[in-house]
């Protein structure tokens, strides 16, 4: 015990309270609400019901994650406080919104609403705010955190963002032979996803080099992430596989075309951002070290 209290107070301690299902979450609910924003800029309903699929499955991860799932309505109490409790409601606004939008492109029930009228107009507002607020409320989440300094960071939203966004289209891309409609434009798609890898990139390195002058914990944490433990995971899966080959390859789709060679060359690029995506989050969760009280 005494060894313990000791580690406690002279050394880091890892955080060991979130594991592989808020992890998951994270990455299916962040992904999910990526993936409903795009649809709705591409007004794509079946991208949009897939992304609200995908948002649940990882809101069922996080249900498991709680020990006792049938309490989740406790977690509705709280918004005045807690990030949790306030992406519970975004959650909940998201998915009644969302399904509102979709619902008149189903067929028989077109009568809803008129596209372009009022009513449609605010239900598709409520439901890119929501979305966006998902994307964004866990980089909340973790940013005020002042006992694991690596988290306590202003950029963290704006990470979790542009990786919600990233992961969404790599899905849809990944899903769009098994959509209905019109064929989707993958090389426009893989044209933005340059953008976003680039931003995502940025971002990260910037993190680091903030966080490198921060406290004793972040540095350890950056230790872990470039030297340690977890330095092959991060520098060859997030950085190199997850952002910098899909950066150098994706110029090439840019110059396809054949329609199956673009489509062979983005879904390997979507399946490397998405495991770089996980990654990111999975060592960002992992890394999570207690600052020494002394």
């Amino acid at each position: 015990m005494a060894a313990r209290i000791d580690e406690f107070l002279i050394g880091v301690k890892p955080q060991r309270e979130w594991g592989w299902l808020v992890i998951s979450y994270l990455f299916l609910g962040g992904a999910g609400a990526g993936l409903f924003l795009i649809s709705l800029y591409l007004d794509h309903a079946w991208a949009g019901l897939l992304g609200l699929l995908v948002l649940m499955l990882g809101t069922l991860l996080l249900l498991l994650d709680l020990g006792r799932p049938e309490r989740f309505w406790r977690a509705f109490f709280r918004p005045w406080t807690s990030w949790i409790s306030r992406g519970c409601f975004f959650i909940t606004l998201m998915v009644l919104f969302g399904a509102l939008q979709i619902a008149p492109q189903v067929p028989g029930l077109g009568f809803l609403w008129e596209s372009g009228s009022t009513l449609g107009s605010v239900i598709k507002a409520v439901s890119v705010a929501a979305a966006v607020l998902v994307m964004i409320y866990t980089g909340f989440v973790l940013s005020p955190s002042p006992a694991i300094p690596f988290w306590n960071s202003a950029l963290f939203p704006v990470l979790f963002f542009v990786y919600s966004l990233l992961a969404g289209i790599d899905i849809l891309i990944l899903a769009s032979p098994f959509l209905p409609g019109a064929p989707l434009d993958l090389v426009s798609l893989e044209r933005l996803q340059i953008y976003l890898a680039l931003a995502c990139l940025l971002l990260v390195l910037s993190h680091l080099s903030v966080m490198s002058s921060s406290a004793v914990a972040a540095r350890e944490s950056i230790r872990l992430l470039t030297r340690g433990r977890w330095g092959l995971l991060f520098l060859g899966g997030v950085i190199v596989a997850g952002l910098v080959v899909p950066l150098a390859l994706s110029w090439a789709v840019l110059w396809q075309s054949q329609a199956q060679a673009v489509f062979a060359f983005t879904v390997i690029l979507a399946l490397l951002r998405l495991f770089g995506d996980y990654l990111f989050r999975f060592l960002v969760i992992r890394v999570g070290l207690y600052d020494p009280l002394l």
